[in-house]
């Protein structure tokens, strides 16, 4: 006879839930985070005439404590909840302070088979489907930056499982057999994306699901579906958005005594349309990615590599939305020179500026940086793009040594404007050293370098000029204990990008209408040291002096220099 269990593994708060484990947990439990956090800033611009309107110098930070409780009122429910008490530093006797609800949810088990979740929930699927792909720069960051990178991260819900945090419900239930399959898991979720404003906008709703089945430790498959779309009758406005995508994944692996090989696929497709809008133009894309790994564990060895086609007219929000919105503008130094004009968005304010970043699901492409990132500024789901991708990495076998290298070449599908397609190469390179934390007879230090290069390159004519963009991103990080928990933290980041391209003008159904010339030649650094006093695994305390020099060799009136003292206290509970 089939049974039914429950499949899926909770990670709300990062912390695995079992509902019938052996020792009961306690009915009410406490959690939740307090930081302190304060910039120093100095802005330096040497200029012809010199400036006497911009402030030269801005202090900023705040004070909070999110305080939350988990409340397990029977053994089949729990309520969690947690509030967030912020003060911005400057704010006295309760003006600074804000009271916010960071969290409301509510899980279980309905007769111990449908296990489900209704609030705020973190959810994602596959890389195609809903994922929320890194922000810019991010992956190449030494420690000294992540601390800011973290913050932000935690901030917007972003977490190491790439989830995007959703308001809704989810729902998971499965199957397991006694022959020929494993198990059959079903997930199925439901979240509001936009609330109608009771006029002219619509209700907007993710929904979707998959199913997965496990025929055995060596073979998995799996639908997935996902849609957005608008909800009839919330509104007056009768033109509704839809965008289904429809995938299906296999996993493959094998496992041999002296090594082990794995490979994945995943292929589908997505149909956007506006109900109701005469004018607007049905777009249909398709996409397919492969991937395969062999590993020799006693060597520490690995292969891989990969292939994959994303049509021009694949689109899919909830793998496609991006965290970093550049449309928006830094608030420290937002204005500056005495015509106070617009201070262009640097590396710096990637790091700490809460403003660029996004908490939605957006139906079309967003704005990128090309100078960033101008391969895969939507992650795999990048529309218009075909390659493969190969690399290597190895470990020692205390594994306190690692080293990668991989090297991608790729291409548009369909050219953009002409005929003739953009091609792109990417090579990636990173080392990282630890000391081995078994010997505790030694201090921890760690090491680690990354360097990157990207190139955009596609042949021009008489009519229309030629594209070569190249962008150059290292960077090396250290970490020496030199007292017990006392750190020294010391940090080099190096961006520099030179070169021509053309991006995109879209239209408001996401259509290319025009191109506008894209001309860089400029560098950004960043090179940072300072301490860190770790209370304990789960508390530090954190003091960093930043110099940040940006260079452009194209408008010299954007050359400015940033000198920052940044204090960070932190601690998890």
């Amino acid at each position: 006879m089939n049974q039914i269990r429950t499949i899926l593994l909770w990670a709300t708060l990062g912390a695995l839930q079992t509902v019938h484990a052996q020792t009961a947990p306690k009915k009410i439990t406490f959690t939740g985070a307090a930081r302190s956090y304060f910039f120093g800033d100095k802005w330096d611009q040497e200029t012809t005439v010199p400036d006497t309107v911009t402030i030269p110098r801005l202090h900023s930070g705040h004070v909070l404590a999110d305080l939350g409780m988990h409340i397990r009122p029977n053994p089949n429910m729990e309520i969690a909840g947690m509030v967030r008490v912020r003060n911005d530093y400057g704010g006295f006797w309760g003006s600074g302070v804000s009271f916010d609800v960071r969290q409301l949810m509510v899980k279980g088990v309905i007769g111990g088979v449908v296990r489900y979740q209704l609030g705020d929930i973190n959810y994602r699927m596959t890389k195609f489907t809903m994922w929320n792909p890194d922000q810019e720069l991010m992956a190449t960051a030494p420690t000294i930056f992540r601390q800011q990178f973290d913050v932000l991260n935690y901030d917007h819900f972003y977490d190491q499982e790439n989830s995007w945090r959703q308001q809704g419900g989810a729902a998971e239930w499965g199957l397991v057999f006694n022959r020929w399959i494993k198990e059959l898991q079903f997930h199925a979720v439901a979240t509001r994306n936009k609330a109608s404003n009771n006029s002219n906008v619509n209700d907007r709703l993710f929904a979707g699901g998959n199913v997965q089945l496990v025929q055995s430790k060596w073979l998995q498959l799996g639908v997935n579906y996902v849609n957005l779309f608008d909800v009839s009758g919330t509104s007056r406005n009768q033109t509704l958005f839809h965008n289904p995508v429809l995938t299906g994944t296999a996993d493959f692996n094998w496992t041999h005594p002296k090594f082990t090989f794995h490979s994945d696929v995943e292929w589908g497709n997505s149909k956007t349309t506006l109900k109701n809008d005469s004018e607007a133009p049905g777009k249909e894309g398709n996409f397919v990615e492969a991937n395969a790994s062999i590993t020799q564990p006693a060597k520490g060895w690995k292969l891989f590599g990969s292939v994959s086609k994303v049509s021009v007219g694949f689109n899919s929000p909830g793998a496609q939305t991006k965290r970093i919105d550049f449309s928006g503008q830094p608030e420290a130094f937002q204005r500056v020179g005495n015509e106070q004009s617009l201070r262009p968005y640097s590396v710096l304010d990637i790091m700490r500026e809460s403003a660029f970043y996004n908490l939605q699901l957006q139906p079309y492409l967003m704005e990128f940086a090309p100078k960033y990132d101008n391969i895969t500024p939507y992650g795999a789901a990048t529309p218009n793009r075909q390659g493969f991708a190969i690399g290597a990495a190895w470990h020692n076998a205390s594994k306190t040594f690692h080293a990668q290298l991989q090297q991608t070449m790729s291409q548009e599908t369909k050219g953009e404007g002409t005929l003739e397609a953009r091609e792109f190469q990417r090579t990636e390179a990173n080392i990282q050293y630890e000391s081995n934390p078994a010997k505790t007879d030694i201090r921890k230090w760690a090491i680690q370098a990354n360097w990157r290069m990207d190139q955009t390159n596609r042949s021009g004519t008489e009519y229309y000029r030629g594209v070569d963009l190249a962008t150059s991103v290292g960077s090396l990080g250290m970490e020496f204990e030199i007292f017990k928990k006392l750190d020294v933290l010391v940090g080099w980041q190096y961006i520099a990008y030179q070169g021509f391209d053309f991006t995109a003008v879209r239209n408001d159904y996401a259509e290319i209408f025009n191109f506008i010339e894209y001309d860089v030649d400029g560098k950004e650094i960043i090179t940072a040291g300072g301490l860190r006093y770790r209370f304990g695994e789960r508390a530090f305390l954190s003091a960093q002096v930043n110099l940040f020099d940006i260079q452009d060799q194209k408008q010299a009136a954007n050359d400015y220099k940033v000198r920052q003292l940044m204090i960070l206290y932190q601690i998890n509970f």
